[in-house]
């Protein structure tokens, strides 16, 4: 065991030091990736992933320290200490062309002491998807689910810059965004969807992009497609409105009621989205329709109005019942934000109209009965955010108490267990008794109570 732990870091090691003599393509170089990759898989078909750390100048894989370095490994350890990398994680999922990237990354970074985040993003552009770096004090998922959500903001940012200056988004940074996302959605789904009820208003149009390609994938899951139908889903998602981009900002920004004439000019949106997205690589030709059927509706009422033997990929509604939730639950500057559970209702009603009624019907058991972002009131009097959905095994979702019964704010978040009895009487502690309207109360940080939560 600890000899296989150890040959994984050696050839690593090898493969850097036999970079810097060949080129990359050469048998010294290319072999010991391809060897490295082989050996990683039976280990992380047993668990999600292998952490390599460094700790007092010496290395650490999986708990196995390694005394015995050969000159390659005193290389390879040298470069990650030089660089600043503290911890590597392999991730289930890792692919030969990730250990590759990792070692080209090593032997082509010359600057020393870089910020973890840094690296990070550093990895991301050079293609590197499941092999990550981070801090040697474990990292919460919160943590890890908002900086996946801020790299899928800047990918969506480029491409909308690009686009409005006539030049081509690259499609490889949305798809490693979306695959990103969707892998934290496997691990932890709460992280992930939380974040999609934190909205900043000064920068709408990104984080909706994003917002709805979360909640696409969080519904293409339960739907339970391949893992690349899913990720066609998702890159649709974040770039169902690239097509805004041909449109005059001011139109877009218009906070009062469209004119007949400036409603048109909005409807041609999917449309445009759908030619920009066929001068994109890595770019799906059905990500393509999904982008231009995603206002189509379901009864076919919705533009661009399709013939009446045109065929909509199903998947498109997928898009739609993402859109609709995410622009609910967001304040504009001629709208409310409604609660989530007011969307659903409103959702439940434009079902079997404009919206997929078994699509809303998997969204809302995607976000529980009471979503995450749902402000309750518990039996206590207490008020609570939902920053959780249930556990296996249990029928309430997990929260937080951000109010107490006087209605006074707490300090901070504090993180309570439905299922904690009383013990005189032996009856739950805290029952919720329903929702209550979060405009009642002062404004408090979800960014505090997810990252309370996730810990």
């Amino acid at each position: 065991m600890e000899g296989a732990i150890a040959g994984i870091v050696r050839l690593l090691g090898t493969s850097l030091k036999n970079r810097g003599l060949y080129p990359p393509s050469h048998p010294l170089v290319r072999n010991p990736v391809e060897k490295c990759h082989a050996e990683l898989l039976p280990f992380l078909a047993e668990r999600p992933e292998l952490a390599l750390t460094i700790s007092d100048g010496t290395l650490v894989l999986e708990g196995v320290p390694l005394f015995h370095l050969t000159s390659s490994l005193e290389l390879f350890m040298a470069r990650l200490g030089a660089i600043g990398v503290p911890a590597v994680i392999f991730e289930r999922g890792v692919a030969v062309g990730d250990v590759e990237n990792f070692v080209r990354f090593l032997h082509e970074t010359k600057e020393q002491g870089l910020p973890v985040a840094e690296i990070k993003g550093r990895l991301s552009r050079a293609g590197v998807r499941h092999i990550r770096v981070t801090s040697t004090e474990e990292e919460d998922d919160f943590s890890i689910a908002r900086e996946i959500y801020g790299n899928a903001i800047e990918v969506v940012v480029q491409a909308l810059t690009d686009v409005r200056k006539g030049r081509t988004p690259n499609g490889v940074d949305s798809d490693r965004a979306v695959r990103d996302m969707n892998g934290m959605l496997s691990r932890n789904r709460d992280a992930m969807l939380a974040l999609t009820l934190i909205k900043n208003f000064d920068e709408y149009t990104y984080n909706h992009s994003v917002n709805v390609s979360i909640l696409s994938l969080a519904v293409a899951g339960s739907l339970s497609l391949p893992e690349q139908e899913q990720v066609n889903i998702g890159v649709a998602g974040l770039l169902h409105d690239v097509g805004k981009t041909q449109l005059a900002l001011d139109l877009i920004r218009k906070p009062g009621t469209l004119t007949v004439e400036e409603f048109e000019e909005i409807k041609k949106h999917p449309e445009e989205g759908y030619v920009i997205l066929g001068k994109m690589t890595h770019i799906q030709e059905r990500t393509r329709y999904m982008v231009r059927e995603h206002h189509m509706r379901f009864d076919h009422t919705g533009y661009p109005r399709p013939e009446p033997e045109y065929s909509v990929n199903p998947h498109s509604q997928v898009i739609a019942v993402a859109d609709c939730y995410d622009a609910l639950t967001t304040m504009r500057s001629y709208q409310k934000a409604r609660t989530p559970q007011q969307a659903l209702e409103i959702m439940r009603k434009l079902a079997g109209k404009s919206l997929d009624p078994d699509l809303v019907l998997l969204l809302e058991q995607s976000l529980g009965v009471y979503p995450i972002g749902t402000m309750v009131r518990m039996s206590t009097m207490e008020v609570a955010v939902v920053t959780g959905s249930p556990e296996e095994g249990k029928s309430h979702p997990r929260v937080a108490i951000v109010f107490d019964r006087a209605g006074n704010p707490l300090p901070s978040p504090e993180a309570v267990e439905l299922s904690e009895t009383n013990p005189s009487t032996g009856k739950p502690r805290r029952v919720i008794l329903g929702t209550v309207n979060p405009l009642m109360y002062p404004a408090i940080s979800m960014t505090g109570v997810f990252t309370l939560a996730s810990t």
